[in-house]
């Protein structure tokens, strides 16, 4: 009888363990949202990983350090939020994939980026904290 019960205990704190893991990554990601979309640069340092890179809808990939220095330049502006829905979170240990659908408005040198997209972000967790290694997004279909 004592086997079932341990069990049961340790498969709801694994289970309680996985929802705190997906609390803090879903934290994590409203603000890169946030951090973005008010170019708050400062934010974004902390919340991504050094060699973190993003490759964009239109197939073009940026390093950190470039995509912060157009936000901190003017060059990348977001017109307003960034939205999500249909996020799911799945933890695998110290690694997360947050997958969904946003839409934002944003331009680079007055070009226009952003819109209606799919995308997949991979996330870390080093020294207990969550941080954002890399992101991919492609155009949705309407």
């Amino acid at each position: 009888m004592i086997l079932p019960v341990v069990l049961v205990l340790a498969t709801a704190a694994a289970q309680s363990a996985t929802n705190a893991a997906q609390t803090a990554v879903l934290a994590v990601e409203k603000q890169w949202n946030d951090a973005r979309a008010h170019a708050d640069v400062a934010t974004l340092e902390r919340i991504l990983t050094d060699d973190w890179t993003v490759t964009h809808a239109n197939g073009t990939t940026d390093t950190k350090a470039t995509y912060l220095a157009d936000l901190k330049s003017g060059a990348r502006q977001f017109g307003g939020e960034v939205t999500e829905h249909d996020v799911t979170v799945r933890i695998f240990g110290d690694t997360a994939i947050v997958a969904g659908a946003s839409e934002s408005a944003v331009t680079l040198n007055g070009q226009r980026q952003g819109g209606s997209l799919h995308f997949t972000r991979v996330y870390v967790r080093r020294n207990g904290a969550w941080r954002m290694a890399v992101s991919q997004a492609t155009t949705r279909q309407p």
